[in-house]
């Protein structure tokens, strides 16, 4: 095995993808919709499944106009990395990992047309976003508890509730909204 081969993964579309040096034409919007659609948020800890798909349809649909692509896309590296519960991604032994999710994500904006400093300005409003579906989250998906989480304080849920999508109609949903969202598909 090739030290490359050591560091890519093959993807639904057939592509092989390198993690740590990933070119923008091998990633393939189909293959981040249907991975994500498989990825349970939290772990799985979650009372029905929930994929990283639909919850990141949603942000989108949080988020100012001009940010709609970039919300859309802010969680779309998990497609080639995985999910890893905000708990062990904080801590210090995964600083790599998170170097190397940026690295993807800025690879995979660039791919879409969204330009670093488009992306930097949009991050406020996603990171806002992001809190308000943690809380509706929280609220619609998972265990009942009274323990406050510190960084839901003053964050209201929207109103609406969750009401969560199998696989395949949220790998719809994402490509869907890619589609509004930019035109292309």
């Amino acid at each position: 095995m090739t030290n490359q081969t050591l560091c890519s993964i093959l993807t639904y579309s057939g592509q092989y993808v390198d993690l740590r040096e990933p070119n923008p034409e091998t990633i393939q919007i189909v293959d981040i919709a249907h991975a994500l659609s498989q990825i349970n948020r939290f772990g799985g800890h979650t009372r029905n499944f929930y994929s990283v798909a639909q919850h990141s349809v949603l942000v989108s649909h949080i988020v100012p106009r001009e940010h709609r692509l970039a919300a859309l896309l802010h969680d779309a590296a998990e497609a080639y990395l995985g999910d890893i519960v905000m708990p062990l991604k904080r801590m210090a032994f995964n600083l790599e990992y998170r170097d190397m999710e940026d690295l993807l994500l800025e690879v995979i904006l660039e791919r879409f047309g969204i330009v670093h400093s488009d992306y930097q300005a949009a991050r406020d409003a996603i990171r806002q976003a992001d809190l308000v579906m943690l809380a509706t989250e929280r609220r619609d998906l998972m265990h009942p508890d009274n323990q406050r989480w510190a960084v839901l304080d003053g964050v209201e849920p929207r109103s609406a509730t969750i009401r969560p999508l199998l696989p395949v109609p949220a790998e719809a949903a994402f490509l869907q909204r890619f589609k509004e969202l930019s035109g292309v598909l």
